[in-house]
């Protein structure tokens, strides 16, 4: 099956290669540019062909902090198209494990339809199995030529991703917690002790999230562990404290991962009694649609769908019933 998807992807990019584009690895100093094609792609996605506030998608080239991060670990896995020595679009992608999971892919509105994505994505998965990936996934928008083009890749529509939105008070009508939860703090002992429970739970080792999300993000990371001190389930979160643009409402909750459902609750109880004061704050959270527990319990304390997307993979991997994303980016 993944030797059939390569071919299939390869033949597809060739078929609609655009004579005139170039393409190359992309740079550091290339971060602005890509992050304004990123902004301008969402925003006719959002804005002109969806419904969302237009204040809500700005136009920006801000670098993107998730993009270097990524460009720091897996430097040969972003590309960047150019037409006439304009950027036009640009792909994604990182290596963790057997994982070769695809980050971000836009081509600006007026270079669509030309073969750029097919080619952006195509450049990009072949960098991940040269590293030795086995299972490709996305986390993919509504946006059907999206879905078509991952479909062509080698990649099968898995579960519905749903963004929920609610005020951090409804989290505090969550049973009450059970066992210890603590605030962990950078080290090697607790960096160790996330990767054993994301390699239970999420099928794989990401040690340079885990730093990107405490030492850069400023995410606040809450733990559940046992009486043996062993950690049950970790939960992240933003505050008026971390980084920009994570601090501002609404505040988001994630990645979480728990060895099992009734720690999940548990920790989203602890985020709801640690804002506080700051309770009538929105917050946003990211929850595959095979987490009945999590969808069922938010939905039950005022929590709304604000948007849903798709995840979809070569083949399943880890366990989604008791996991919730970081976002799309790094899942």
């Amino acid at each position: 099956m993944e030797t059939r998807g390569d071919v299939q992807a390869e033949q597809f990019s060739e078929n609609r290669l655009s004579v005139g584009i170039t393409y190359r690895i992309a740079r550091e100093d290339d971060l602005s540019a890509m992050r304004l094609v990123q902004s301008k792609s969402l925003y006719d996605l959002l804005v002109t062909r969806g419904r969302t506030d237009p204040a809500g998608i700005p136009i920006t080239d801000e670098p993107s902090s998730e993009m270097r991060l990524v460009l720091r670990t897996d430097p040969k896995l972003l590309w960047i198209a150019f037409e006439g020595g304009r950027p036009i679009g640009f792909s994604v992608g990182f290596v963790r494990g057997a994982l070769w999971f695809l980050s971000d892919l836009f081509v600006l509105p007026e270079a669509q339809g030309k073969g750029v994505g097919a080619e952006l994505l195509n450049r990009c998965l072949a960098g991940g199995l040269k590293r030795g990936a086995r299972i490709r996934a996305v986390a993919s928008s509504h946006d059907n030529s999206a879905r078509v083009l991952y479909i062509r890749a080698g990649m099968a529509p898995r579960f519905p991703l749903m963004t929920l939105q609610g005020a951090a008070r409804g989290l505090i009508d969550l049973p009450e917690t059970s066992g210890k939860i603590r605030q962990i703090e950078p080290s090697k002992a607790s960096f160790r002790k996330l990767g054993d429970l994301d390699e239970m739970i999420w099928g794989h080792r990401r040690a340079a999230e885990h730093r990107f999300w405490l030492d850069e993000y400023k995410f606040t990371c809450l733990a559940s562990t046992d009486k043996s001190g062993a950690m049950l389930g970790y939960a992240y979160h933003s505050t008026a404290a971390s980084r920009p643009p994570w601090d501002c409402v609404p505040r988001r909750i994630g990645p979480l991962a728990a060895r099992s459902t009734r720690i999940q609750m548990s920790l989203l109880r602890a985020i709801g009694d640690a804002f506080g004061r700051d309770a009538d704050d929105r917050v946003e959270v990211q929850i595959p649609g095979i987490n009945m527990s999590a969808l069922t319990a938010l939905f039950g304390v005022g929590f709304k769908i604000d948007h849903v997307g798709q995840f979809m993979s070569s083949r399943m991997f880890g366990r989604f019933d008791r996991y919730l994303p970081s976002g799309g980016t790094l899942l």
